[in-house]
């Protein structure tokens, strides 16, 4: 029975190289997988961990029907494997419930849960209510405790808490633990 999979973290917890990983190993067992990738997050059709990993990927961008694409493959096709999901439409998300259930196809997929006000990303809102198994990969703050934000810094060091959702600059992105987001200390300080 095919399955919907949703691994979610903070960010630097090291989603993308357990894709990368587990897809590996299932080239490794001449299992046929395919990989996807969000446009908004990558222009390059190439999913790469910070850690050197990487692979080819097909890309996702908003107009693509997810169904329609995989239906051509359905017969050589074991796994699915999506990053940067976060940022696929809610339409997007029922296509590929569709290609579980109809398709029989296991869809494995990968992003964060939140932004960094706190709040759900619409993707990840379906995927939270619809996957079948939803696994957290954990992140530290710099305290050591588990990470369940990611705070937005400016170039100064503060945290901001306005602005559009998305911002593709990591480096603009600190992990944090529920203490240190409500409680966040100035880098200068």
């Amino acid at each position: 029975m095919a399955k919907l999979y949703y691994f979610t973290s903070t960010m630097n917890a090291g989603k993308t190289t357990q894709l990368l990983q587990f897809n590996y190993n299932c080239i490794k067992k001449n299992i046929n997988t395919l990989t996807f990738i969000s446009t908004l997050k990558n222009k390059k059709n190439c999913i790469r961990s910070r850690v050197g990993l990487k692979n080819l990927a097909i890309p996702i961008n908003n107009k693509i029907n997810i169904y329609k694409y995989i239906e051509k493959y359905k017969h050589m096709t074991k796994y699915i494997f999506i990053d940067e999901v976060q940022f696929l439409t809610k339409k997007q998300i029922y296509e590929i419930i569709t290609i579980v259930d109809k398709l029989k196809i296991n869809v494995i997929t990968y992003g964060l849960k939140t932004d960094f006000k706190l709040k759900l990303f619409t993707a990840s809102k379906y995927l939270i209510s619809l996957s079948d198994k939803i696994f957290e990969i954990e992140a530290l703050c710099k305290c050591g405790k588990k990470a369940i934000a990611n705070a937005r810094i400016n170039k100064f060091g503060k945290k901001i808490t306005q602005g559009k959702q998305i911002n593709l600059n990591k480096k603009i992105y600190i992990p944090t633990c529920r203490y240190h987001y409500f409680n966040f200390i100035d880098k200068k300080k």
